[in-house]
């Protein structure tokens, strides 16, 4: 499927933001989720990438602000 070249002018270069949470087997949810809200933390104060582990748990981010590569097959706007 071919994007639709009206819709890449109006949303290019996308915002991909890349979140790597790791926890060990005991690890529940409500951890994770403060990771992830930890990294939410980190991006409303200006960090485009960082990370925050103890070897075995934690977080790691990047925020690409300039992509020109979707993470949907198709690209955006395909249809």
């Amino acid at each position: 499927m071919s994007m639709n070249p009206s819709w890449k002018a109006h949303a290019y270069p996308l915002k991909l933001l890349t979140i790597h949470i790791q926890g060990t087997r005991h690890t529940d949810i409500d951890s994770i989720a403060g990771q992830l809200e930890a990294v939410a933390k980190r991006l409303r104060a200006g960090d485009k990438r960082g990370e925050d582990h103890d070897d075995d748990f934690g977080y790691r981010f990047e925020l690409e602000v300039d992509s020109d590569t979707s993470v949907f097959e198709g690209g955006c706007g395909g249809y």
